[in-house]
């Protein structure tokens, strides 16, 4: 299998992951959250907003990178072999 294309699968996979774990992630906010300490600790309520927010627009920037990646390298290897996706026989 081309690296190329494993790089788009794996993008792939990376925006799947990200979708089925921001609600795992929020939950645990809003666990943490709910408890009545949470004043205690300085700026454990501001991080602990913010965390969700961070976690998934990171995952979805680097599935989404890879993407690229793949993307841009499968069409330079195309480009250099002289062929647009098909082979032609001589």
């Amino acid at each position: 299998m081309d690296s190329n294309i494993l790089k788009g699968v794996i993008g792939i996979v990376g925006i799947a992951i990200s979708l089925i774990v921001f609600p795992i992630v929020m939950t645990g906010a809003v666990a943490i959250l709910g408890n009545s300490h949470i004043s205690s600790y300085t700026g454990l309520e501001e991080i602990v907003k913010i965390a969700p927010l961070v976690i998934f627009v990171g995952l979805l920037f680097t599935s989404g990178a890879a993407i690229v990646s793949g993307v841009k390298g499968y069409r330079k290897k195309a480009k250099t072999a002289g062929f647009s996706g098909y082979r032609r026989s001589i």
